[in-house]
């Protein structure tokens, strides 16, 4: 099947690990052009390079704290300018709070919501300009079941489900569409699973035998489930929710 992103531009904040690289890696092999955030500036670097060890199509790359509000809008817009343009933007990044205290809400409401918000805001502009624009949000599956673990992490990923459906409603005339595509466990080198699997073999193996098909997912997977649902051949998946768990989830919406 053809995606139809050969020639788009992308943008991708959180791009420089896991889910957020192999998504660019997937972009990329398709065609597109990538534009890439993180807080680390060696680690936005690595992932620049290695993109441009396997595409002829531009790659940009920057270091930012998401937290940060105006380097955040300045980042898109300087994205916007080495791409030339805005078609597909996709919010991967997250704060990741497991405390559960104030300054975990914090982080989760200004990098999860916030960033996000800011970064639709300025990307606007390209976007009504793409004859294919889309805004696709990294969420997870805690935005809709109880892990066991009390944080801000699902209730931010929750309010991301909400206002990708507002601006699905609300900016479909201009030809823009808002999803957010769910993963449940992933795991991939380095990744957070990776490190429960080594310190703690046997709740990963309980995790693997809930999930029906006896696995976590990997982040190839997700990576082209986001790719479709964010490109021209998704074109009718507008305001919805994705569930990319494997039926982790034993629940119906």
């Amino acid at each position: 099947m053809d995606l139809g992103l050969a020639g788009r531009k992308a943008i991708i904040l959180g791009g420089s690990r896991g889910i957020g690289l192999y998504t660019a890696r997937m972009l990329a092999s398709e065609g597109c052009s990538i534009a890439l955030c993180a807080r680390q500036a060696e680690g936005v670097q690595q992932a620049v390079e290695q993109l441009r060890s396997v595409t002829s199509q531009t790659v940009f790359g920057s270091a930012v704290d998401l937290m940060d509000g105006p380097a955040t809008c300045s980042f898109v817009s300087e994205a916007a300018g080495a791409l030339d343009g805005i078609d597909l933007l996709i919010h991967n990044a997250s704060g990741f709070d497991a405390s559960g205290d104030e300054e975990g809400w914090a982080r989760s409401f200004q990098v999860d919501m916030m960033a996000g918000v800011r970064a639709v805001e300025t990307a606007l502009p390209w976007l009504r300009a793409s004859d294919a624009a889309s805004i696709t949000f990294i969420g997870s599956m805690a935005s809709k079941f109880y892990f066991g673990r009390r944080s801000s992490y699902g209730p931010a990923k929750a309010a991301m489900r909400a206002y990708a459906n507002e601006l699905a409603q609300s900016l479909g005339k201009d030809g823009i569409r808002a999803n957010v595509v769910s993963p449940g466990a992933v795991h991939f080198p380095g990744g957070s699973w990776d490190k429960v699997r080594e310190a703690q073999p046997d709740f990963y193996r309980k995790v693997e035998q809930r999930i029906p098909l006896g696995r976590l997912g990997t982040a190839d997977e997700i990576a082209r489930v986001i790719a479709f649902v964010a490109s021209p051949a998704g074109i009718w998946i507008n305001a919805a929710h994705i569930a990319a768990d494997g039926g982790q989830v034993a629940a119906v919406d």
